[in-house]
């Protein structure tokens, strides 16, 4: 039966995420969704930060829309990263298929 937890009303079957910062509650139907869109940005994070140590782009280029050359250096980046991917490549590419960057 729905709770309430503060001012959030939590449903049978919401995922609880709990942080340093708060505690948020995630509808069942919605969790694929959320945590895709989550490793997928970490792994947009992670590039971004490796190619600025790098000196290949500027924060600008990073921190904007990506140009189609950011794109196919990330999608090599990608390639290189093996077994560190979150989940498997398949996955990823089904997901960026859909994904405006």
């Amino acid at each position: 039966m729905p709770i309430r937890i503060g001012r959030a009303t939590v449903l049978p079957g919401d995922v609880v995420l709990a942080k340093k910062g708060g505690v948020i509650f995630i509808p069942a139907h919605l969790l694929e969704e959320v945590v895709l869109n989550a490793e997928f940005i970490g792994l947009r994070d992670q590039f971004g930060h490796q190619r600025l140590r790098e000196g290949k782009y500027t924060p600008g280029e990073i921190d904007t829309q990506w140009t189609d050359a950011i794109k196919k250096d990330f999608l090599q980046w990608l390639d290189s990263q093996g077994d560190k991917l979150p989940m498997s490549r398949q996955e990823l590419d089904q997901f960026m298929k859909n994904r405006t960057w």
